[in-house]
């Protein structure tokens, strides 16, 4: 049961590249979100909270064999982070799948390295498997945010 704790935590595999272990992790969720991309809500819904659930489960074990509760190597809550930020560009615009993950990708690793506040706060402030996860669906928020507002001022211009 450990091990699949620690696979999980790792995105199966995706995780564990010696380096940008989280830009190479986030990537192990694309092909998912590919496949969802024109699915109804509740699917989105769903899948995020089964990849809430999964970090929490699985992140406390990962986090003991690796020696840090937030070590680079545990991407399952970049997997939830960029599960959000690909539901938020869905939902928001009518992009091709191809140009709203591209945006979703580069939006979420932006705001997850960079840490604006209150991605920051979330990591530093929220203690255990909660703050792992929460400075990742924060970044994923933030993508939301940066959409919605660009979908607004093309809508007042356009």
């Amino acid at each position: 049961m450990n091990s699949l704790k620690f696979w999980i935590a790792v995105g199966l595999g995706t995780g564990l590249s010696p380096k940008a272990p989280g830009t190479t992790g986030t990537l192990g969720i694309l092909p998912l979100v590919v496949l969802a991309w024109d699915a109804p809500v509740w699917v989105w819904i769903l899948v995020f909270l089964i990849l809430v659930t999964l970090s929490l489960w699985s992140i406390p074990e990962a986090g003991r064999r690796l020696g840090e509760i937030d070590h680079g190597q545990i991407v399952i809550d970049e997997w939830a982070g960029m599960w959000l930020a690909g539901f938020g560009v869905a939902m928001i615009t009518d992009a091709p799948v191809f140009i709203g993950i591209s945006v979703a990708f580069l939006g979420f690793r932006f705001f997850d390295i960079l840490k604006p506040w209150p991605v920051s706060w979330c990591e530093q402030r929220i203690p255990d498997a909660w703050g792992v996860l929460a400075d990742d669906l924060a970044a994923g928020l933030y993508v939301h945010l940066l959409v919605a507002v660009f979908v607004m001022i093309n809508m007042l211009i356009g």
